[in-house]
């Protein structure tokens, strides 16, 4: 495996140390397979928390301004850990699995183009955010609705083409 892999892969563990809750996810991590089950399970638990903060906000139910505030950064924050997620997906991961495993091709480059769509959602929540205090929450809604559904799809189906292969790529990788 090159070494520009082992780094991706390393630098992405270190970036979702806070690992998913008691119970969730892969328990201990073996190989690849174990690892993106639980950067996933750390992703859809983020997308909930997200989802939730804005749910209180929108409806008043929480306290004042500093939701606002909170809901602003998680969101940031969790649109930031996805970015990085799919670009080491899309400059190491994948082309490493393309090279050892041809027939994943067609779907590694439909995982590539779902990146691209969950971008472009990110990037309309991003721009409502700028602006929380006055964005319609019907429109934010939508686009947090939005981006929890093709987000959802994506993970699912890059689970079911991807784990097989991923299960005999040892993680940590070694040296």
């Amino acid at each position: 495996m090159s070494e520009s892999f082992h780094q991706a892969i390393s630098e992405e563990s270190r970036a979702g140390e806070e690992s998913p809750a008691a119970g969730d996810g892969p328990g201990e991590v073996a190989n690849l397979a174990d690892k993106l089950l639980e950067v996933h399970t750390w992703l859809r638990a983020q997308l909930q928390q997200v989802r939730a903060e804005a749910d209180a906000y929108f409806t008043g139910r929480e306290p004042g301004v500093p939701l606002g505030l909170q809901l602003r950064q998680h969101c940031l924050a969790f649109c930031q850990a996805l970015e990085f997620h799919h670009t080491g997906e899309d400059g190491q991961v994948f082309p490493f699995l393309a090279d050892r495993h041809p027939h994943l091709r067609g779907a590694l480059d439909r995982l590539s183009e779902e990146h691209r769509t969950v971008e472009g959602v990110q990037r309309e929540l991003v721009a409502l955010l700028a602006d929380l205090g006055t964005a319609d929450p019907g429109r934010f809604r939508a686009e947090l609705d939005r981006l929890s559904a093709e987000l959802t799809a994506h993970l699912d189906y890059e689970e079911e083409s991807l784990l097989p292969a991923l299960a005999g790529i040892p993680f940590p990788p070694a040296p």
